[in-house]
């Protein structure tokens, strides 16, 4: 097996399950039913290391470099790599966006929605003027983003969606949904100048009345509040940090970081989530309130009915 990470150990983003193999300069893969060779690039190629072997196989090739390149869009040599599955190995490539069709067609779990974004940003490879899969992305990170269960890593889904965002409007400086999404973002991160220039730009060009009175009345909000005294992004990530405590056992400051927004109004009256008085109402049942945890059980309730847990903890008292 010729091994490429000795030459270049930063390479390998998987060093544990992929290794790199350099095709000699004649080698190439068969593709389509006519079996037409297409010559493999002059560059180090990912190869699964369970089905690693001297020469690999063509299916061994191309199962390496698929999977490699879903996990890992951005990689070195990413736009090569989706070359090849284009030119060699087109069924990959279908495979991708029938799942992407399938993907969109239902509600998903996290994990499936990341994989989804993955799907996008290697088809996005091979069209890199797009601009409807980089708005696919931008909302996609955004949604990830303020999904309860990803708030551990909210601050990284909206500096994706920012990225692709401000990607996009570089490309349409007047696209209106990208520039109301990096309001919300600029927003979120307590960059409120910069969510007001944008919502002054999608202000300017809607026709629709209603769009209009509701924008206008952010921008109102914005320029009235102005710096705000801490971003709200902080507050997201606390009750990240707290869904973290919980994962540890570690129950009290898990409740310290909850009990301080449950006092923050505005936080209440802009995020009022049923998931959040259900962890608050687990967090004070761990640590021996049950009136309180009663309280926040009814709460999470009173928001969604059919929150199966809060049900399910506050008939057991």
């Amino acid at each position: 097996m010729n091994e490429y990470s000795c030459a270049a150990p930063d390479l390998n983003l998987d060093p544990q399950h992929y290794s790199f193999w350099m095709p000699p300069d004649d080698r190439s893969v068969l593709t389509g039913p006519d079996q037409t060779p297409v010559p493999l690039p002059q560059i180090p190629l990912p190869l699964e290391r369970k089905a690693a072997c001297r020469e690999p196989s063509d299916n061994v090739i191309g199962n390496g470099v698929y999977d490699y390149l879903r996990r890992f869009p951005e990689c070195p040599h990413g736009v090569e790599y989706a070359e090849l599955l284009r030119d060699a190995y087109p069924h990959f490539l279908a495979d991708l966006a029938a799942n992407l069709v399938m993907l969109d067609a239902k509600e998903v779990e996290p994990a499936y929605i990341l994989r989804k974004l993955s799907g996008l940003r290697v088809l996005r490879l091979l069209e890199p003027e797009n601009t409807g899969l980089l708005w696919q992305l931008a909302q996609g990170y955004y949604g990830l983003a303020m999904l309860f269960s990803e708030l551990p890593r909210v601050r990284r889904h909206l500096l994706d969606a920012m990225r692709f965002g401000l990607e996009l409007v570089r490309k349409l400086p007047d696209h209106p949904a990208a520039l109301n999404l990096l309001a919300e973002i600029d927003l979120l991160f307590g960059d409120y100048p910069s969510a007001c220039v944008r919502l002054r730009r999608l202000l300017a060009q809607l026709n629709d009345p209603g769009a209009a009175d509701r924008i206008a009345e952010k921008l109102r909000a914005c320029e009235e509040v102005g710096y705000p005294d801490h971003p709200r992004i902080d507050d997201l990530e606390a009750i990240g940090e707290a869904m973290l405590a919980c994962g540890e056992n570690d129950f009290d400051r898990a409740l310290y970081l909850l009990e301080r927004l449950e006092v923050d109004d505005d936080f209440l009256e802009e995020f009022s989530s049923a998931d959040f008085f259900y962890m608050l109402g687990r967090c004070r049942l761990e640590t021996g309130d049950r009136a309180g945890a009663f309280e926040a059980l009814s709460r999470s309730l009173t928001i969604a009915p059919d929150h199966e847990l809060a049900r399910s903890t506050l008939d057991s008292f």
